[in-house]
């Protein structure tokens, strides 16, 4: 009989060698220390940089990690929403694998979620903090308030955030254009409160997202966020399988010491 984890982790993974390693000794000392059970869903989103390598490491070590293999890539977003499709938790948290999201702050995610006694069903990291470029964090204020004025998202969200497992079972059914978790979560209706977060500067590796790619994918939300509230019904699906790219269907793995090799 399958046991319920307590926590889900949905994690994407791209460019993120240098900070896995950590991330996972992080998140094992918090949800260990709190006495949780718990998983994590590493998408690793065809990255070419050695990332795999550490996840099967990890995973070898661990039968907590479940690799998801993405034989191209998709995106943070997409990566994001394919890994909700195999949460099993309680409560689901999502959160980047760069280390600018502090594991440590899980447990007042949760405490938060609780507290609201069913007035909330999706807890926000709200940014908070200088831990990017100033040009890059006016272009994602500019970009916040106008996701804020089309669909109400909180204007402090991120993907970092915690909630209710029957949340996650309910995104599924959504297939988004751009399927950027807010807007998602906002436009599908779920109430949300934020909890004020530090966010911290990127401690290795650099962002995926030239200035270029930023702009260009805003775009692709805001048109995203405006058809979703005109007709959400129509980006329903009749089905909810795991949506596979379809030149691979063989995408989790079973990690073992020796199934190691570079990506």
């Amino acid at each position: 009989m399958e046991i319920q984890p307590e926590i889900s982790l949905v994690i994407p993974v791209f460019r993120n060698r240098e900070t896995l390693r950590p991330l996972y000794a992080r998140l094992r000392s918090v949800l260990d220390g709190a006495g949780w059970s718990w998983e994590l869903i590493a998408v690793h989103d065809a990255c070419p940089e050695g990332s795999l390598n550490v996840l099967r490491e990890l995973a070898a070590r661990d039968p907590r990690i479940r690799i998801l293999d993405l034989p191209r890539n998709v995106g943070q977003h997409r990566a994001i929403w394919i890994g909700l499709h195999e949460t099993r938790g309680r409560y689901v948290v999502v959160m980047d694998a760069d280390l600018q999201d502090p594991p440590e702050a899980i447990p007042l995610l949760r405490k938060a979620l609780e507290e609201a006694q069913g007035r909330a069903l999706v807890i926000f990291a709200g940014r908070r903090g200088r831990y990017e470029r100033l040009d890059r964090m006016l272009t994602s204020w500019l970009f916040k308030r106008a996701l804020h004025w089309i669909c109400g998202a909180p204007v402090d969200a991120g993907t970092f955030c915690l909630m209710e497992g029957r949340v996650a079972e309910a995104l599924r059914r959504w297939d988004a254009p751009e399927p950027h978790l807010p807007t998602l979560l906002a436009c599908a209706g779920f109430p949300a409160r934020v909890v004020p977060i530090h966010r911290s500067p990127r401690p290795a590796g650099r962002s995926a997202y030239t200035t270029g790619m930023r702009w260009r994918l805003g775009w692709r939300i805001l048109r995203t966020a405006w058809a979703l509230k005109r007709d959400p019904a129509s980006f329903l699906r009749s089905s909810i399988a795991v949506p596979v790219p379809s030149d691979r269907k063989d995408i989790f793995e079973e990690a073992s010491a020796t199934d190691v090799r570079e990506d």
